[in-house]
């Protein structure tokens, strides 16, 4: 199986560092632009299914990758981004900040965010699910930032220290595709 996970392309939220968790915006001008050169890249894979996040970001980049294969989209609402609670909308505080909720040990669910253990747990059922459903296919996966990290993590281990400094950085840029084999 392989499975190739698809960050949405960029939006005015990416660019202003605003939290966007399920705040429903679409994609910008770069955006657009990112997604159509991403759907290219599978231009030449036979792709059996692409699941997709239901938010507007997610399900713009999804139809470009859609109109390349051949493809239909299959919302798959695990796939959302983390709720980020009170802070969406807003702007790293100093009293409430990303290095704060992105540390698995603590589990911070203050401003009524998502807790991230949730969050990962969330995730890996739901890939528990589909490697078995998929087995032996290729998909595609379009989701989130928040949502490549448990990602990365559930083929490639938990970082020893799971803190914002090593769970930030398995964060998929914009337009960024990870591929993954399961067998």
């Amino acid at each position: 199986m392989e499975i190739y996970v698809v960050r949405h392309g960029q939006t005015d939220y990416n660019v202003k560092n605003i939290f966007q968790g399920q705040i429903d915006i679409p994609l910008n001008a770069t955006g657009i632009q990112q997604a159509k050169e991403t759907a290219n890249k599978f231009k030449n894979i036979p792709i059996d299914a692409i699941l997709v996040s239901p938010l507007k970001r997610t399900l713009q980049t999804a139809q470009y990758i859609s109109e390349v294969t051949g493809v239909e989209l299959t919302i798959a609402n695990q796939l959302i981004e983390r709720n980020f609670g009170d802070m969406e909308g807003k702007q790293n505080r100093p009293d409430w900040n990303i290095q704060m909720m992105l540390d698995y040990n603590k589990n911070y669910s203050k401003e009524n965010i998502e807790p991230i253990q949730t969050v990962f747990k969330r995730i890996y059922n739901f890939l528990d699910e589909i490697t078995k459903k998929y087995k032996g296919k290729k998909i595609v996966l379009v989701t989130h930032g928040g949502i490549s990290q448990p990602i990365e993590c559930y083929f490639n281990g938990m970082p020893e220290i799971p803190d914002f400094e090593h769970l930030e950085k398995l964060t998929l840029k914009n337009c960024e595709v990870k591929k993954y084999t399961k067998k």
